[in-house]
């Protein structure tokens, strides 16, 4: 679906009645049909690990491989809304793959899978890494990441704005900050070092940059699609993309790689043209110290008691180098 057809299409998923999801692939690929997508589920077992989605893995007439989703819940819809528009936007503009959604209806979403390898995997068992070491990413790995989000963040926030990308300023975004904050302080319950540590960070205008730019919002590495050589060449879930703060997804590299991988790739950042300012770097890692409020807030509005339970673990990490 092009851009300008999903900024002006009459589907709105937001105000459509919420229809929940099936319990089989053959029931979730039965709604595909019915929008003309003829395919062969893979296995008949629906992939439950996603927050938002259920999904199906299957196959066209050629064999070739898709994604089959149905949300999980009725708030969801609204983000796909933002997601179809986020897709019309950024494919094209980056030097990576994103999903091209043949379907696109309240009750399915179907696509043609993306060529890569997550560089995380998820199952029962916990997740694995693929390719890419965490401890040590390679040159190629970050040069192509480097490269994504200056594409990326070239993208003209005024061009968001006119498909319906939610946008943000600067202020705005300390503010809403703030709120959340003090919104899931009496679930979280931060110590009194993090909750300092929060405040001196919001607190900080040298730290804080004075521009926004387009985020992907959600950039873990089970969203990354890698090649044999590690190199970034698909990204996955746009559901979370906004324009906003320009570290947003620097701060989640500094949560999965580190603080000295996160230098290195803003030194490559800035010498394929990113913007950059002298903060940058410690204020993602601020950034990613405040993640567990954001993990918070969403589970108190989704009712996820599995992901309040992470975003305390991950508060409690935070605490404990915060007291080092």
């Amino acid at each position: 679906m092009s851009e300008k057809n999903i900024a002006n299409s009459s589907i709105d998923p937001s105000t459509r009645e919420f229809i929940a999801p099936p319990t089989s692939a053959a029931g979730l690929l039965a709604r595909a049909r019915r929008h003309g997508c003829e395919l062969t589920a893979a296995s008949d077992e629906l992939e439950t690990t996603g927050l938002d989605f259920v999904v199906a893995h299957a196959t066209d007439a050629a064999g070739a491989p898709w994604i089959v989703r149905a949300p999980r819940r009725a708030e969801v819809l609204a983000g796909a809304r933002v997601e179809a528009r986020v897709l019309a936007l950024v494919s094209g503009r980056l030097p990576v793959a994103v999903p091209e959604w043949r379907v696109y209806a309240p009750e399915v979403i179907a696509y043609p899978r993306i060529a890569g390898v997550p560089a995380v995997t998820v199952t029962a068992a916990g997740p694995t890494w693929n390719i890419v070491d965490p401890a040590d990413p390679s040159p190629v790995f970050l040069v192509s990441m480097a490269r994504t989000l200056v594409a990326l963040q070239a993208i003209a926030p005024e061009a968001a704005r006119e498909v319906g990308v939610p946008v943000s300023t600067s202020a705005a975004m300390r503010a809403r900050l703030a709120e959340a904050m003090a919104a899931t302080r009496e679930v979280l319950q931060p110590s009194v070092r993090v909750w300092a540590r929060w405040q001196r960070w919001l607190h900080s205008d040298a730290l804080w940059p004075a521009h926004t730019a387009l985020a992907h919002g959600d950039l873990h590495p089970g969203h990354m699609l890698l090649a044999a050589d590690a190199r970034l060449i698909g990204v996955l879930d746009w559901t979370e993309a906004r324009v906003d703060d320009p570290a947003l997804d620097l701060a989640m590299f500094h949560g999965c790689f580190g603080r000295a991988a996160l230098a290195r790739l803003v030194e490559r950042f800035a010498a394929h043209g990113g913007r950059t300012w002298p903060g940058l770097v410690e204020h993602a890692g601020e950034r990613w110290a405040a993640f567990a409020v954001a993990g918070a807030e969403w589970a108190l509005r989704a009712g996820q008691t599995d992901m309040l339970v992470h975003a305390r673990a991950q508060l409690a990490a935070i605490d404990a180098e915060t007291g080092e």
